[in-house]
């Protein structure tokens, strides 16, 4: 009997039939966007893939938005949801499944629903949150003593950044002519960078910690869309435990990333995180200021009443022969300016002098304590990260024979029980003999 045979064209056909007759209706379907890009004519090409619980890619098929549908949805999804449609994003969407002779099957994407992204976003930024608490790094920042004059600055931003610039005008143009040091530390804003290059430039600042009082963050010039890489947590693990106060002005007005509850403090936008360096300056520059006057007050009030004193010896030795009351005045006057002046610097020494002890002692005890406090958060995720119940609860398993570990399947000995040891119990296993 001879074996039937079809030509490609009419499977294709064929299965363009059924595929008709099956999905004739818009359907929904929920996947991740691997690829996305649009061409010149505005037609805008995804790549869909949906992954298991191990994150494996278990489906994957190409769809296709075209210009007319796109102008649309586009706008309307990123005002609604603020996040731009982006690698990484899982969407809803309706969909059309088409089946063409030369071109095979594509989904024809008509419609997408923002608010499934919304609460998919936010289980996801709810997972991190908790992540961090468990992890008991969440308020570490927040609790750093913040410098008195934050002066040494140390800035995580792009250097073409629009809001990099701002902050810069800003400060360095302040009416009080306060100074600053502000060195930049370059990292990507927005896109599949953001994270590498972010935790690197905190790395470099972390290496030379001690020059630096703050850190800040800014953003800035965007669009509201690209905030999705600070919902990230890798990112806020390690601004969270970072050594010294960061401030986070990522340039939005409306939505909290995660990078903002972690930080020290979160400000609108890089030009509020300047200001907010120049309120705390002024702050103390009021604070000494009302110490120098009460200074000058109880030091005009000691030389008022030893000026009375004197004033009565004079009046007592007005009896005495004129040549000696003028002779013991001008001695009495000069000590009296020599005692007024000695009193002003020494108390302007000693006030000088105290600053600098205590500023010394405050800023080396809140370095030494910070860093020691990052190096054993560090340490203790590296060994929670490295324990064999962690690896076990990734999936992984153990395998025993004899209270051996067997490594190899070499090494397991015929006709004997062995166990497989998984996170959550041992599974025996008996052999025949």
């Amino acid at each position: 009997m001879e074996q039937q045979s079809f030509s490609l064209y009419e499977i294709n056909k064929a299965l363009k039939e059924i595929i008709k007759d099956s999905f004739f209706e818009v359907v929904w379907v929920y996947a991740e966007i691997s690829e996305i890009h649009t061409n010149s004519n505005g037609h805008c090409y995804l790549e869909l893939i949906e992954k298991d619980t191990n994150n494996t890619i278990i489906a994957r098929q190409k769809a296709t938005i075209w210009s007319n549908n796109y102008r649309m949805i586009k706008p309307y999804f990123e005002h609604t949801t603020r996040i731009e449609l982006q690698e990484g994003l899982e969407i809803l969407i309706g969909c059309l499944i088409e089946m063409h002779e030369n071109y095979g099957l594509r989904f024809n994407i008509i419609d997408i629903k923002p608010e499934y992204t919304i609460g998919k976003i936010s289980v996801e930024k709810t997972k991190i949150l908790d992540m961090l608490r468990d992890d008991g790094v969440i308020e570490l920042n927040k609790e750093l003593n913040f410098p008195e004059i934050p002066q040494r600055v140390a800035v995580v931003s792009s250097k073409t950044a629009a809001g990099y610039e701002d902050f810069c005008h800003h400060i360095s143009n302040n009416i009080y002519g306060y100074k600053y040091h502000i060195e930049l530390f370059e990292a990507y804003m927005q896109g599949n960078e953001t994270e590498k290059s972010v935790i690197e430039a905190l790395d470099k600042i972390f290496e030379k910690s001690e020059n630096f009082d703050i850190v800040i963050i800014i953003r800035g010039g965007g669009a509201t869309s690209d905030l999705s890489s600070f919902n990230n947590y890798n990112i806020a693990y390690h601004i969270a435990q970072f050594p010294l106060p960061v401030i986070c002005g990522i340039g939005h007005q409306r939505d909290e990333t995660i990078v903002d509850i972690v930080s020290y403090k979160s400000v609108k936008t890089p030009t509020a995180a300047a200001e907010f360096l120049i309120e705390k300056y002024r702050e103390q520059e009021m604070r000494i200021s009302n110490i120098a006057s009460n200074i000058i007050l109880y030091a005009n009030r000691y030389i008022e009443q030893n000026k009375i004193k004197i004033q009565n010896i004079a009046y007592k030795i007005s009896f005495l022969p004129g040549e000696f009351i003028i002779k013991e005045t001008q001695n009495l006057d000069q000590k009296y300016i020599y005692l007024e002046n000695e009193v002003k610097n020494l108390i302007n020494t000693s006030n000088q002098k105290f600053d600098v002890w205590l500023n010394s002692i405050k800023s080396e005890s809140k370095k030494l304590i910070n860093s020691n406090l990052h190096n054993i958060l560090l340490k203790e995720k590296t060994i929670q990260l490295l324990s064999p119940q962690t690896i076990l609860k990734r999936g992984y398993t153990i395998v025993k024979q004899q209270d051996k570990f067997i490594k190899s399947v070499d090494k397991l000995t015929q006709n004997e029980p062995f166990e497989i040891i998984f996170s959550d119990g041992i599974f025996k296993i008996e052999t025949q003999k």
